[in-house]
């Protein structure tokens, strides 16, 4: 089970592209650019480690940019694999043997 404390890795797709001297005021994170389905420009930042007060402060600094968010998604890491899910990812790798 995770806590509000405890730092997790987080990506973050907007709309549009931002410029990336914004972008290290969120810390150490990668920017790449891609297109939506529709065919619109969107912005991934991925690489982001914050505990959730920190990605709180993420979201809205991005919001008083203006800036449109389409997702928010927590990122497993491997070391952050708990026991009873590194067992479930054992028995689905020695099915697909």
């Amino acid at each position: 089970m995770s806590h509000l404390d405890q730092q997790a890795q987080y990506q973050i797709v907007i709309e549009g592209s931002i410029d990336h001297s914004l972008a290290d005021w969120c810390g150490p994170l990668t920017l790449a650019g891609g297109t939506s389905a529709d065919g619109s420009s969107v912005t991934i930042l991925s690489r982001i480690r914050a505990d959730q007060a920190g990605l709180v402060g993420v979201i809205r600094y991005l919001h008083g940019l203006g800036i449109v968010l389409l997702s928010v998604e927590r990122c497993l890491s491997p070391s952050a694999v708990t026991g009873e899910q590194a067992a479930v990812q054992s028995k689905t790798d020695s099915r697909d043997k």
